[in-house]
């Protein structure tokens, strides 16, 4: 279903003219050092166990979860939340362990689509949420849908995600390039910086689920029209035999062959793109509105942090900058089979209260929350997050949940492999689509 976004949208703009497990009992502002308890509880403890895929604890977004749990434990002293943290692909990894083995942690941090939550629905492995707890959470209109199954909740969302186009200011300007506003200006850009020895666009590959977001823009800057691939979903097209689908096949094929894409791309997973254009190493980062703190990261140089900006993925003559890929992050359930379930809804309670994740989030820079924040607005926002902020309200249509994340996990295996597979000369553009219409078959 493709969403306007609209009510944040007018609020917003009325309101601006490595995997490490953590043991943490009553911390400080300052997380300790990492520290394994044994499994004995003092008696009158609650132990929860929280599994998440912000497995960076120092900066955005798993800084501000880890300062919410924080909080949650000084306030609560008969407490215990034992964090397990890993990157996205590893951590969906782990988490089919857990569910084969019946083991889920008490709250884990589920995606609301269907290749992600549907199977822990079915085996009956999240609890159901009570969505009437969290009318006053504010939550945007069409965020918890996702997240549903037969009308029951079994998951809040932490974000509201559109994918964008980071760049780096000070790199164009020494070099003269303009930001590119077209698809044909981002292509002439590409050559110019690879011309001046500089990696033009980076992006995580080898994990594979960027290429699809990335396929999605393509596609409709075509057709103009992100529901074309829904068709094909439904049943009702093809993606082969489609003379604009292959046009956009071409063109993302292009990206590679033209060596617009930093050198290495197919093998750099995520931390690698980012650190790549965090050092100044390439002037264009293809990434979600999640890495709004690229703008606060001292992992960074200053220099960087003053000049790292965001625009819409670049128009053609059919699609507009105001058509984005855009959708709602990664969020929590709880396990259905937890000994604390009553202590992890408490837990959850507390974390989405608006004062908690939605204002540190976006007062922090780290990003967009799914839920209603212009009175947070402070009128000091940074850069970055301005034109955040500028894109989304922005937004005429949207692509709505990614084309790899609308199927079973072996749909999104084999979407992710077709592309992965274009993009490194094994299959032409024509292959690529009979792959994606052999995929969508699993779904009809």
């Amino acid at each position: 279903m493709k969403k306007k976004y609209r009510v944040l949208s007018i609020l917003i703009i009325t309101g601006l003219t490595a995997g490490a497990i953590f043991s943490i009992t009553n911390m400080n502002s300052k997380t300790p050092a990492l520290k394994v308890q044994n499994n004995t509880e003092t008696p009158g403890i609650v132990t929860l166990k929280l599994f998440t895929a912000l497995a960076d604890r120092e900066n955005g977004q798993g800084k501000i979860e880890q300062q919410i749990i924080d909080a949650y434990l000084k306030e609560h002293r008969n407490v215990k939340i034992e964090v397990e943290a890993l990157q996205d692909e590893p951590y969906k990894s782990k988490v089919k362990i857990y569910a084969t083995s019946n083991a889920l942690p008490d709250i884990i941090q589920s995606w609301g689509q269907t290749s992600f939550i549907k199977p822990l629905i079915d085996a009956g492995l999240l609890a159901k949420l009570n969505e009437s707890d969290y009318t006053s959470y504010h939550f945007v209109s069409g965020s918890l849908d996702g997240f549903k199954q037969h009308g029951e909740l079994y998951g809040l969302p932490r974000n509201t995600d559109f994918f964008v186009m980071y760049y780096n200011q000070k790199i164009l300007a020494d070099t003269g390039i303009p930001v590119p506003g077209t698809t044909q200006e981002w292509f002439k850009a590409s050559k110019m910086l690879r011309e001046k020895g500089i990696n033009p666009i980076t992006t995580n590959a080898v994990e594979g689920w960027s290429l699809p977001i990335w396929f999605e823009y393509i596609a409709q800057r075509h057709t103009g029209d992100f529901s074309k691939i829904d068709e094909v979903l439904a049943g009702k097209a093809t993606f082969t035999g489609n003379e604009q689908f292959l046009a956009a096949a071409k063109e993302l094929q292009r990206f590679q062959k033209e060596k617009t894409l930093a050198d290495g791309f197919l093998t750099a997973d995520y931390g690698a793109a980012r650190n790549l254009f965090g050092q100044g190493k390439a002037a264009f980062f293809l990434m979600g509105s999640w890495e709004s703190s690229l703008a606060t990261d001292e992992n960074f140089s200053e220099e960087f942090r003053n000049n790292v900006a965001a625009a819409p993925y670049p128009a053609s003559d059919r699609g507009k900058l105001t058509d984005v890929a855009a959708w709602f992050g990664g969020g929590y359930s709880i396990s259905a089979h937890s000994k604390n379930k009553e202590e992890a809804v408490q837990f959850l309670k507390y974390f989405y209260d608006p004062e908690n994740w939605a204002k540190l989030i976006w007062q922090s820079g780290a990003g967009i929350p799914a839920q209603k924040f212009d009175q947070y607005l402070t009128g000091a926002e940074n850069k970055l997050q301005k034109g955040l902020v500028d894109i989304f309200s922005s937004i005429s249509t949207s692509s709505g949940t990614p084309l790899q994340d609308q199927g079973s996990n072996e749909f999104k295996n084999k979407v992710m492999e077709a592309h992965q597979s274009l993009m490194d000369g094994r299959c032409t553009p024509a292959e690529f689509l009979k792959k994606l219409d052999e995929a969508a078959k699993l779904n009809q």
